[in-house]
């Protein structure tokens, strides 16, 4: 089709459009600008910032969910520390109450009845405990006395040493004897004006190689928490072989 005229008349065709056999010469066409890729990138963008947003969004979210379960620990650690506070506070309250139960003044002392003297009685000694020759050990008889000279019934833990002091340095100490508080009473008589402690106290560590032992007695209030101690020499009778102590 000839072109038309900008009259709307259609102009003559000229030689330079056609080709080889006088045929119309087809030009390719113009290319159009890039309006598409333009388009695109418009497009693009909306979805770019809409995309941030929504990843600030997940960022905004996350820190306030660390935010509030750091509050919650925050909280939950207060609670615990109050808490170990209150018991600690309940601790110390009853040993303060303990100590005023135990803590006596002089003038509490001139009200009640308490050891301050031990004496041990005259009838300890040597004594046979198997039935043959010799002596086995020692009994101490423990008498705790008030201010005014009676023996009082007081519980209380209690320690016997024995020593032969004639021996040598690593042969003196003849054993150690230990009774709690919670046991004390076991070896407590009372019947028949005997009242004392009965401490049976045999040979632990070697039979002694001499007669005269020295014997030192320890006693710890239980009431007062108040020490005090005694010593004495006995006499025992030696075998006329002498074993091996029991244990050996």
């Amino acid at each position: 089709m000839r072109p038309l005229s900008p009259a709307g008349v259609a102009a003559p065709e000229s030689t330079a459009n056609r080709g080889s056999g006088g045929r119309p010469r087809l030009w390719p066409a113009r290319r159009a600008a890039p309006l598409r890729a333009s388009c695109g990138c418009l497009l693009a963008a909306p979805l770019a910032l809409a995309a941030l947003a929504a990843c600030g969004g997940c960022a905004s979210q996350t820190e306030l969910d660390l935010r509030r379960e750091n509050d919650r620990l925050k909280a939950q650690l207060a609670d615990t520390s109050r808490q170990l506070a209150e018991h600690q506070a309940a601790i110390d309250e009853l040993n303060r109450q303990l100590q005023a139960a135990r803590g006596f003044t002089d003038d509490d002392l001139k009200r009640i009845f308490y050891p301050e003297k031990l004496v041990i009685d005259s009838l300890s000694g040597g004594e046979d405990y198997d039935g043959k020759t010799g002596d086995d050990g020692v009994t101490v008889y423990l008498r705790p006395i008030d201010r005014v000279g009676d023996t009082v019934k007081v519980a209380g833990d209690i320690r016997i040493e024995l020593y032969d002091l004639a021996a040598p340095a690593d042969a003196k100490l003849l054993g150690e004897y230990n009774i709690g508080v919670d046991k004390a009473s076991e070896f407590w008589y009372g019947k028949l004006m005997t009242n004392h402690y009965t401490i049976r106290c045999p040979w632990q560590k070697i039979v002694p190689a001499n007669p005269e032992i020295t014997v030192r007695a320890t006693f710890r209030d239980f009431l007062t928490k108040r020490v005090i101690t005694a010593q004495t020499v006995v006499t025992v009778k030696l075998p006329t072989s002498r074993p091996a102590a029991p244990g050996a």
